[in-house]
């Protein structure tokens, strides 16, 4: 379960053919690489790394050592090791190994978490947890999206931040730090994402100007709005959108204008919230004009 270089593909061993690896960074976040392996039966011998590394197993069982400790685990699990932690695994029956990991800095996982990272330590190092794989699924498939954008991905970062500090021991769990949260910071996070929905802002921003960490951010946000600050942001360039083809923009200057990447980029949105693509949309309304 080691890195390879950014970008990379490898075949190689008694799978080869079926055996691939693909690395990517995650832009918004510097440090922050992703690591998916499909059909991989090599073993891995007993390492650490430098960072956090917290990974999802999809296909393929394994027997995996860390602190003293040797566990079965197999698709559904995630693996959660400490920056310095020695961990290795090794194939059961030849099974070849489908995974994907997220390699976190210590200083990024306390930045998201608003606390120190260091002092966290994983109660235990394999554990059968639906939404920490959900959780490495979503930042690995936002790393390898050229398109998306950077509150997504940092968002996607923070919500990981949260489940492993839930598995670690001692957590200060982001949750009710997020049902204390006073109402004010969020919607000073709110009024920030209005003013700025087309250019875009960065969620360690909405963050200070709630006053909370981004992990506390997202779960406060989402309980007060339903949406997670992204997903808020994506709602109100699609509104904006709707609103200048209503106007009679060209849907390709209406997407320039609402700060999606591209007119592409809107269209996935526009027709997931409202149920029609823009192009549908604008005929309608024109069709309404001409009646």
């Amino acid at each position: 379960m080691d890195a390879l270089a950014k970008g990379t593909d490898a075949s190689s061993g008694p799978c080869a053919g079926s055996d691939v690896r693909r690395a990517f960074a995650l832009q918004a976040v510097p440090g922050v690489e992703t690591i998916a392996f499909e059909g991989v039966a090599q073993p891995f011998p007993a390492h650490f790394h430098e960072f956090w590394t917290i990974g999802a197993i999809a296909r393929g069982r394994r027997r995996a050592t860390c602190g003293g400790a040797t566990l079965g685990i197999g698709p559904g699990d995630a693996v959660l090791f400490a920056p310095g932690e020695a961990h290795g695994c090794l194939p059961v029956d030849g099974e070849a190994l489908s995974y994907r990991s997220v390699a976190v800095p210590d200083a990024e996982l306390a930045r998201a978490l608003g606390r120190e990272a260091g002092s966290l330590r994983p109660i235990r190092f394999a554990v059968h947890d639906a939404a920490l794989v959900r959780a490495v699924d979503v930042v690995c498939a936002l790393a390898a999206d050229p398109d998306a954008d950077a509150l997504a991905q940092e968002e996607a970062l923070a919500v990981l931040a949260a489940r492993v500090a839930a598995r670690c021991e001692n957590p200060r769990a982001c949750g009710k730090a997020a049902a204390n949260a006073a109402p004010g910071g969020v919607e000073r996070a709110r009024s920030l994402l209005e003013e700025r929905c087309v250019e875009g802002v960065a969620l360690s921003e909405l963050a200070e100007a709630a006053g909370l960490s981004r992990c506390h951010l997202v779960r406060a946000f989402s309980a007060r709005t339903g949406l997670t600050p992204h997903r808020y942001l994506q709602a109100l360039r699609a509104n904006r959108a709707r609103r200048l083809i209503a106007d009679g923009l060209a849907p390709s200057q209406a997407a320039a204008q609402s700060g999606f990447s591209d007119q592409a980029h809107m269209t996935r949105v526009f027709k997931a919230l409202f149920g029609l693509t823009p192009a549908r949309y604008r005929a309608s309304v024109e069709r309404g004009r001409r009646a």
